[in-house]
């Protein structure tokens, strides 16, 4: 998508993410799946949003770091915690030296990277800052809906009295990437635009890109509360340790 870049998602989607997002994941079931596998050191939220994650990291006893490359996503965080530790950055190139415990990357936030390329030097520095028992933990789709469905697609998202969202997707099978519109009209606020794109990577090619930058598999899971995955499974949460 022209003009898309490391901060476009989260700038167009800022003001709303909450509202629209805020039942996406179990927040508290994130929290104590990364506080059972954390090695000591700070955690890292990869994408950290407005920080609705946050406060359950914290209430299980983790110390938390959050990185984003958007600033109005990081001033509703700012706004939600405001003594937290905040780094703006490109999540492909992160400004983020170790030893941390832990890093997680949730709900396709990795996706959010428009490249494999771009993965891959995530996965890399990320590998490189690990304690040497420390975990990265990726959340996401498993692209199998998407590899099979239509090129394109027009709908309607929400629809209130006052408040109508469509949503435009554009499919490319071959490269891997889905992009969208949410076109939010307004009585008060007229048009505006919220574009977002993903490039999903198959858990088996996570796999190889984990391998490359020196970490194994170590679980995956359906879902948070450990539901088992299958060759069937829409999501599934990964777990990557150091190969060494």
């Amino acid at each position: 998508m022209q003009g898309f870049g490391p901060a476009t998602y989260g700038d167009g989607f800022a003001d709303v993410y909450d509202h629209w997002y805020g039942s996406i994941t179990d927040a508290d079931a994130t929290a104590r799946f990364v506080a059972d596998r954390s090695a000591p050191g700070p955690v890292l939220e990869l994408g950290v949003g407005s920080g609705r994650i946050v406060g359950p990291l914290r209430q299980a006893g983790l110390d938390v770091v959050g990185i984003d490359a958007s600033g109005a996503m990081l001033v509703e965080c700012r706004r939600r915690h405001p003594d937290l530790p905040l780094v703006r950055g490109d999540l492909a190139h992160l400004p983020v030296h170790g030893p941390i415990g832990a890093a997680l990357c949730a709900f396709n936030t990795l996706f959010n990277l428009p490249t494999l390329q771009q993965q891959r030097q995530l996965l890399a520095v990320t590998a490189a800052a690990l304690h040497a028992e420390g975990v990265l933990i990726i959340e996401a789709m498993t692209g199998r809906g998407l590899e099979l469905g239509p090129t394109s697609s027009i709908g309607v998202s929400k629809m209130t009295t006052d408040r109508l969202v469509l949503s435009a997707t554009v499919v490319d099978h071959d490269a891997q990437t889905i992009q969208g519109q949410h076109v939010d009209l307004t009585e008060s606020g007229g048009v505006k635009l919220r574009p977002w794109m993903l490039r999903w990577t198959t858990p088996e090619e996570l796999d190889d890109v984990a391998s490359d930058a020196g970490l194994r598999l170590a679980e995956r899971f359906e879902g948070w509360h450990g539901e088992p995955y299958t060759e069937e499974s829409d999501t599934h949460v990964s777990v990557y340790r150091p190969s060494v």
